[in-house]
């Protein structure tokens, strides 16, 4: 896919997830701040200069070909990012954990769900900044807010970074953690290209992919 290989071969790329905030400072000096809820994860990706035009000439086809009209599933696992989605917890099989997001759950904090872990009192089991997806279809993309240790109780529940957007369900589903984590994306800033010298390909402008929701 055209969109997993921008990213493959990245420069950089700048990852921003937090909510549209709506801010206003009174005459006498008093902030006040609201949350206008849109905590979609976007993603800026930056292309380096020098690739050639000759082994990337099918790629960038395929890119002109899928421009902003076509959403795509994009992985930071399998890729030389790896190291920015492990999982850091202390359980060795993460995804044996699972998620239970109820009709309950939902009526007292949208962003916090249900979680059945494994492993003895005190293991990690998430470790804040660490990436999770329920297994289910069109499962989307959360992080973990805190620490969560493993506490008596065989549930507890854990926060994540935005409101879940899943339908209530009383169905434990299994996880999907860190590197296998992936994002169904739309582009909505895709820049030309030029060669620039014989052979050498140069990009004006960077790539945006916005998650899509859809």
């Amino acid at each position: 896919m055209s969109f997993q290989w921008v990213f493959d071969n990245a420069e950089s790329i700048s990852i921003n997830k937090r909510p549209i905030t709506s801010q206003t400072i009174s005459r006498d000096q008093r902030v006040r701040s609201v949350s206008r809820g849109g905590a979609v994860w976007r993603f800026t990706v930056k292309m380096p200069t020098g690739m050639r035009w000759s082994d990337v000439r099918g790629y960038i086809e395929n890119i002109d070909n899928t421009n902003k009209l076509t959403t795509q599933t994009v992985s930071l696992g399998s890729t030389g990012f790896g190291w920015m989605t492990g999982y850091r917890g202390s359980i060795g099989n993460p995804s044996a954990m699972t998620w239970k997001y109820s009709s309950t759950e939902a009526a007292n904090d949208t962003t916090k769900f249900l979680l059945t872990g494994t492993g003895a009192t005190g293991d990690v089991l998430f470790k804040a900044g660490d990436l999770i997806q329920p297994n289910v279809t069109g499962g989307k993309v959360y992080s973990i807010v805190n620490d969560v240790i493993k506490g008596s109780s065989a549930t507890q529940l854990v926060q994540v970074h935005r409101p879940i957007l899943e339908t209530p369900s009383a169905t434990a589903v299994s996880l999907i953690v860190g590197n296998s984590v992936s994002w169904k994306l739309i582009c909505t800033q895709c820049p030309t290209w030029t060669i620039v010298e014989r052979d050498i390909v140069g990009w004006n402008g960077e790539f945006q992919f916005y998650e899509s929701l859809l």
